[in-house]
């Protein structure tokens, strides 16, 4: 796989199975299920819940999260998306689309193939395929 040639960030497809195993972490909770408990707990929070319940079956999931993978360690987190993650842990659906960066360079949105190895052994095996966007 190489670099996009027309520009635009790479977008790639993960099995949501990767959250589940911890593979893929939320930023700003310890585990999931703190992030679920906390955004069902808070108004704003719940109704993005709410809506994404509604809308994720009828459209799936249309806007990528933004993984970030830390480059001291390879830990790879959820930066913007915890509310599309915990609804696609709790309707089990099987992948989501997600664009990348290199943490701490929050400015750049990558235009390279995501470092599967990042993931662990086996790491190309939680990808799905490249997607094209426009």
């Amino acid at each position: 796989m190489t670099a996009r040639a027309d520009g635009k960030p790479w977008t790639g497809r993960m099995r949501t199975a990767a959250l589940m195993r911890g593979l893929v972490r939320p930023a700003e909770f310890s585990t999931w299920a703190g992030a679920r408990r906390y955004h069902e707990r808070h108004g704003r929070d719940r109704q993005v819940l709410e809506k994404l319940r509604a809308s994720i079956p009828r459209d799936g999931i249309r806007e990528p999260l933004l993984l970030g993978v830390r480059a001291t360690d390879r830990l790879v987190f959820v930066f913007e998306g915890h509310h599309r993650a915990v609804i696609a842990l709790e309707l089990g659906v099987r992948s989501f689309p997600f664009q990348w960066f290199w943490d701490p360079d929050v400015k750049v949105v990558e235009h390279e193939p995501f470092p599967h190895h990042a993931l662990g052994p086996g790491g190309q095996d939680w990808l799905c395929h490249q997607e094209a966007r426009s």
